[in-house]
């Protein structure tokens, strides 16, 4: 008789998948709010926030309408940098 051993075997469920997903998307929200709150303090129009972002006026008119799922964790990330905003990451297990 052959045991497995689940920790070793484990295969993610769909409703593992749901909830990567769900987490990545608080992530992406989280980064967007904060990139938006960045422009909103600096007062900048949006055509001032794709200059200084060193995006066109579409891209940030997506950014400032909250279009979430034309950005990445990375790009977000790389614009909230352009602001002059840190982020940090942590793992919690």
């Amino acid at each position: 008789m052959i045991t497995l051993d689940p920790a070793i075997c484990f295969q993610p469920t769909s409703s593992d998948a749901a909830i990567a997903e769900a987490e990545t998307l608080q992530i992406r929200t989280d980064l967007m709010l904060a990139l938006q709150q960045a422009i909103a303090q600096r007062g900048w129009t949006p055509e001032e926030a794709a200059k200084a972002l060193k995006q066109t006026l579409p891209r940030m008119q997506n950014l400032i309408n909250g279009e979430i799922s034309r950005f990445s964790i990375e790009q977000l990330i790389q614009l909230l940098a352009l602001t002059g905003r840190a982020v940090q990451v942590s793992v919690l297990s």
